[in-house]
């Protein structure tokens, strides 16, 4: 997503026009224990400002927003990030702002009972920044947030696009590993999955290598540990097919492409994967805005009945007190315009 590669571009643009453990954690909940990591930067933001209880009652779907048309004002940084929370995981209530000019998130809840949020960024008064990976941290249970800092990879290959479309995974020794989207600046290389590792979620170091690297290409993977096995799931660059690729690995190094995974037409599996028990649910985009379905096994899914929220590239972790909280790409901002960086054609 963002000013990136033609296909993450168009994989962007396709979700927000039709719609808008547990040996670790991939955009995920895991039990709270004592593990090494970063501390909170002291900066805080405002909190979002959500009403929340345990219950909330469904909110009502908005209007989709129109299709954007073709031009220079239908760029990902005319999107923001929205939260919303729910006591089941299907029903949520009424949703807030949670960062300006954002996409592709991915937030998790940590051994150390934080939760962390990456996603690609796009601030106006920040050149260096935009269209970076950014991470924000609570120590709150989401009450405040830190300021997005911009992540760093050393290592990173001068031959591949920056990184993009990012998803956080924490390790069982406390570790942090960004996956991530990438393809080679030149020679028409598909995009692929990448992968660096931190023990602060700020502070990366390259993995070299492809994670995961389809001949047709993939984008947007989401990461998730379950059932004893790291399983990853991408979109196939086919708009609302209902298919996703379905890869899994023992060390989260080294996937093994499996068949793919089917949820229906008109839904397309551009979002993340959370661990609740035994179940795994996914949350994705699709036509009419963010579904949901559950897997026993990881390969097999039900849907669950209905759309969640307008939005699309959602992402959820699950509270200490069991309460799922969404992070998700809302509509285009009544201020959208075109990129800020990026000089007119003559």
């Amino acid at each position: 997503m963002g000013a990136r590669t033609l296909m993450s571009a168009v994989a962007l643009v396709v979700v927000l026009a039709l719609v808008a453990v547990m040996a670790g954690v991939g955009c995920s909940d895991r039990a709270a224990q004592t593990l090494p990591g970063a501390a909170p930067p002291s900066t805080t933001i405002a909190a979002p400002g959500i009403a929340r209880d345990s219950t909330p009652t469904p909110a009502p779907l908005s209007p989709q927003p129109p299709a954007p048309q073709p031009g220079a004002t239908d760029g990902p940084w005319n999107h923001d990030l929205w939260v919303a929370y729910s006591g089941d995981g299907r029903s949520f209530g009424e949703a807030a702002h949670f960062v300006e000019r954002a996409g592709v998130p991915c937030v998790i809840r940590d051994g150390a009972d934080r939760l962390i949020a990456v996603f690609q960024w796009f601030p106006f008064d920040d050149a260096d920044a935009f269209d970076q990976v950014a991470v924000a941290f609570s120590a709150d249970a989401g009450t405040t947030w830190s300021s997005p800092a911009r992540v760093t990879v050393a290592g990173f290959p001068a031959t591949l696009m920056r990184p993009f479309d990012p998803t956080l995974v924490q390790l069982e020794d406390g570790r942090y590993r960004l996956y991530f989207t990438s393809n080679e600046r030149t020679g028409g290389g598909r995009p692929a999955i990448y992968s660096a590792i931190s023990s602060d979620a700020v502070a990366f170091t390259f993995e070299p290598g492809a994670r995961f690297a389809p001949a047709a290409g993939t984008v947007d993977a989401s990461v998730v540990r379950f059932g004893g096995a790291w399983h990853l799931y991408s979109h196939t660059t086919e708009a609302n097919t209902g298919r996703g690729f379905h890869a899994i690995s023992g060390d989260g190094l080294a996937f093994e492409e499996l068949p793919m995974v089917e949820v229906g037409s008109g839904r397309q599996w551009i979002g993340n994967a959370v661990a609740q028990g035994e179940t795994l649910r996914y949350y994705g985009s699709g036509r009419d805005g963010v579904w949901s379905a559950t897997s026993a096994d990881g390969s097999a899914w039900t849907l669950d009945a209905g759309w969640r929220l307008a939005g699309g590239d959602p992402s959820a972790a699950v509270l200490a007190g069991g309460e799922v909280m969404l992070v998700y790409v809302g509509p285009v901002r009544e201020d959208a315009g075109p990129n800020p960086f990026r000089s007119p054609p003559p």
